[in-house]
């Protein structure tokens, strides 16, 4: 009976699972997290320094999904939920690191002679996805989280739309305004294209 019981939980739709977790069932959201984790993990090692700091990462973004999963506040996805917990978690680890460097004046030098990345290169390159990151996390958070959703995650209009609970035309109208706002914060990344230009290939 009990093995009975565990491959219908396995088996059992995501939305059942938060509703049985909202109404007290504590191996819902264990079940639920397992389901899931493999696709949480490799988010949270991609955006931490190490795999303490990634293990921080899930556990707090997770801790505070459980509060919100408890409170039946999760209506779309809980993948996608899920997702962009840890992806704020992880900036929000970034933004601290980022503010403790800012105080040490580190000079770069770009060594071409070597086909393996240097330590400066490899430096230049963690600074790059710093910037970036920081210019995702300060548009308003439903373009950030649609623009992660769909340009980070590889998530379908529709499912992000589920994710968000809003409608598909939504979250196409957040990811052209992200997105142009994003390439206007980042022209000066790629060389030879105006402002104006990057704008006008955001919106397409």
């Amino acid at each position: 009976m009990i093995g009975e019981t565990y491959m219908l939980a396995r088996i059992a739709p995501d939305q059942e699972l938060l509703a049985a977790y909202a109404n007290g069932d504590e191996s819902a959201f264990e079940t639920l997290y397992k389901r899931y984790r493999r696709r949480l993990w490799g988010l949270a090692k991609k955006m931490a320094w190490d795999t303490q700091q990634a293990e921080d990462i899930l556990v707090e973004a997770m801790a505070a999904v459980s509060v919100q999963a408890k409170r039946g506040a999760i209506k779309g996805s809980f993948i996608g939920y899920s997702l962009t917990a840890v992806h704020h978690r992880g900036l929000h680890v970034l933004e601290r690191r980022n503010e403790r460097n800012a105080r040490k004046a580190v000079e770069l030098k770009v060594s071409l002679r070597s086909d393996s990345p240097t330590p400066e290169q490899s430096l230049m390159k963690r600074a790059l996805r710093d910037e970036v990151s920081q210019a995702l996390d300060e548009l308003p958070k439903n373009e950030s989280t649609a623009v992660y959703l769909v340009d980070c995650q590889g998530l379908t209009y529709k499912e992000a739309a589920a994710a968000l609970a809003c409608s598909e035309a939504t979250v196409k109208r957040r990811l052209r305004e992200g997105r142009r706002t994003l390439a206007l914060k980042l022209a000066h990344l790629r060389p030879g294209r105006r402002p104006s230009e990057e704008a006008e290939g955001a919106a397409v």
